[in-house]
């Protein structure tokens, strides 16, 4: 099923939350990051995950096999790289491919001696995974920024009603407590 970037954001967000958390991978950087990497063009029109090597190897990321990759692999054409034919990791699912991809950056010092992990913020961190080298395109930090930034908006859209509920339900539990404790006192005394 093919879905806008905000409807495909908002589907996997909550995933890419909880697998960012604690790696030092912003979800912004995460998220924008498969939507470029696996789009396709369909009928004009772009969506996340039609692209080829999601398609056929549930590869958002479009992360290649590397030396130390002993998974399932597949050979795809890669006409916009320096080698047309490419090997790439083949993954069960988008969630998979999210993990891999954080545990990618993480064992290659690369992108730590670019400062991927030490980025403030996701704008800083896309240009630190630019920077060493992820992908060939020049203006490949402007494209993943653009798209992180919208990326942003889409998650604050699933945020602020939880946010919002987060005082409800805060206010609901410390009723609930007060109100059994006051129910035991008496219980105690009648």
């Amino acid at each position: 099923m093919l879905l806008s970037r905000k409807d495909w954001t908002q589907k996997n967000a909550p995933f890419a939350i909880q697998a960012a958390k604690g790696s030092g991978i912003f979800p912004e950087t995460l998220l924008a990051m498969a939507i470029v990497e696996s789009q396709g063009k369909v009928n004009g029109v772009w969506y996340p995950g039609a692209g080829l090597v999601a398609k056929k190897a549930n590869n958002f990321f479009g992360i290649k096999k590397g030396v130390n990759w002993k998974g399932k692999t597949i050979d795809l054409p890669t006409p916009g790289d320096a080698d047309k034919i490419s090997t790439f990791r083949v993954y069960n699912s988008f969630e998979q491919s999210a993990k891999d991809y954080i545990n990618f950056l993480k064992v290659n010092s690369r992108y730590t001696k670019a400062g991927v992990f030490k980025a403030p913020n996701y704008q800083e961190q896309i240009i630190a995974i630019a920077r060493a080298g992820y992908a060939e395109a020049p203006n490949y930090a402007d494209i993943i920024t653009k798209v992180a930034d919208a990326v942003k908006k889409n998650i604050a859209e699933i945020l602020e009603p939880i946010n919002k509920n987060k005082g409800l339900i805060s206010i609901f539990v410390a009723g609930t407590i007060i109100t059994l404790y006051l129910l035991n006192k008496k219980l105690q005394y009648a």
